[in-house]
């Protein structure tokens, strides 16, 4: 509705009746785009897009989406205890302290990156979200990084790769590791997770496809925080924090995400694993 249709319809309608008429015309300007107009395609998978309808899911009216029986939110008293009970918890409290959600579909390996780089505490650059502070943040993370590798306009629209990622990070003053799960046994996979979770100085981040999880949406990125020996399962501190929770995942299921295909590279997914170096400082 144009503004002068807007007037020309309150000039003719009384009171309750002009505030039915701004009210629809307001809400009618904020609407979303039809689906066929707004629906986003997931050929690469790796843009964490909505799928939920194809899953069988649906949307809480008031929330991120419902967490899957199998696992376990981080908010359930549950889940909480098993925190304070795992032995391999120490990659959660630095990671907590620099939690962020993904600024966009597509950012969930660039949120993934710059929360493990502010958690390592080495030098931070300078900001331009906050300029009196240095800081490791989304909008700035490709400053440093070989264009050719990844830059901003592509990741938004495609998200990263496994090697992609590993490639990128390489330009920070940090150590890096690759790891495809189809390279891994089940228990080099669970190994690998145990021993990071157990240090404050490096951080397992991993790729994998939402749905062997039980969970809606294509190709993620999010870091691994803590590693529960009894239950065999790992903290996912999920970075589309507007989507789901972080949860405790069965090291099974998690390995079979892992696994799947990456319709770029044709690859496995798997762990990239991110960790202070000498003189990093």
């Amino acid at each position: 509705m144009s503004r002068y249709s807007l007037m020309r319809a309150i000039e003719r309608v009384s009171r309750p009746e002009w505030i039915v008429v701004v009210l629809t015309a307001t809400l009618a300007a904020c609407a979303p785009l039809p689906p066929a107009a707004n629906q986003v395609t997931d050929q690469t998978a790796h843009q964490d897009t909505h799928q939920a309808a194809a899953a069988g899911m649906a949307r809480a009216a008031d929330g991120p989406l419902p967490v899957p029986p199998n696992l376990i939110a981080l908010t359930q008293s549950t889940g909480q205890t098993r925190l304070i009970a795992a032995t391999h918890n120490q990659s959660y409290w630095p990671l907590s302290q620099y939690f962020e959600t993904q600024r966009n579909e597509a950012y969930c390996s660039v949120a993934t990156s710059v929360m493990a780089l502010n958690a390592l505490g080495i030098r931070r650059p300078e900001s331009t979200q906050y300029p009196d502070f240095p800081f490791f943040s989304q909008e700035d993370f490709f400053r440093s990084i070989d264009p050719q590798v990844a830059n901003a306009a592509r990741v938004s629209r495609e998200g990263m790769t496994l090697d992609q990622l590993g490639t990128a990070l390489s330009a920070f003053p940090v150590e890096v590791r690759k790891f495809h799960a189809g390279d891994l046994t089940l228990g080099q996979f669970r190994d690998l997770i145990r021993d990071t979770t157990s240090h404050s100085d490096r951080f397992a981040l991993l790729n994998f496809r939402r749905v062997e999880i039980g969970e809606a949406g294509g190709g993620h990125w999010s870091p691994l925080a803590a590693y529960d020996a009894a239950s065999d399962s790992a903290l996912l501190l999920d970075v589309a924090r507007y989507k789901y929770p972080a949860v405790w995942v069965p090291v099974t299921q998690l390995y079979a995400a892992a696994q799947a295909v990456d319709n770029v590279s044709g690859l496995s997914r798997g762990i990239v694993i991110v960790g202070t170096r000498a003189n990093s400082n």
